[in-house]
């Protein structure tokens, strides 16, 4: 901008109608778009639900263990309540469902977690 007295009208008044139209839009679109920014922040749809899933394999030797799962050491009856409780601290809910008994191939029986924050 010039430094003049007469400040930013002097500099608008140089410049032509269609440049004046164009800042004009430029800056209302600006204001539009952080106004439906704020609206939609406050009135938007509730945020996803966070998921996180593990495919447990609950057993005595981790080698022998399908290679898709996460190994858990069994140590008794609460094993898989154990590691769902601290995997799934920072979630509000947690489903276990124990997928296949015990295998004689493996010794061990898989399990699905899933924690969620709903």
């Amino acid at each position: 901008m010039p430094a003049n007295p007469q400040g930013w009208t002097s500099w608008m008044a140089t410049r032509g109608g269609l440049k004046i139209m164009l800042i004009l839009v430029l800056g209302l679109g600006v204001a539009v778009s952080a106004l439906w920014s704020t609206v939609a922040d406050r009135l938007g749809a509730p945020a996803k639900a966070e998921l996180l899933a593990y495919q447990l394999c609950v057993g005595r030797d981790k080698g022998l263990c399908p290679k898709d799962t996460t190994f858990v050491q069994n140590v008794g009856e609460e094993t898989v309540a154990k590691f769902a409780q601290k995997e799934c601290a920072a979630y509000r809910a947690r489903r276990i469902i124990v997928k296949d008994a015990p295998s004689q191939d493996c010794d061990c029986f898989l399990a699905d977690l899933k924690c969620s924050s709903e």
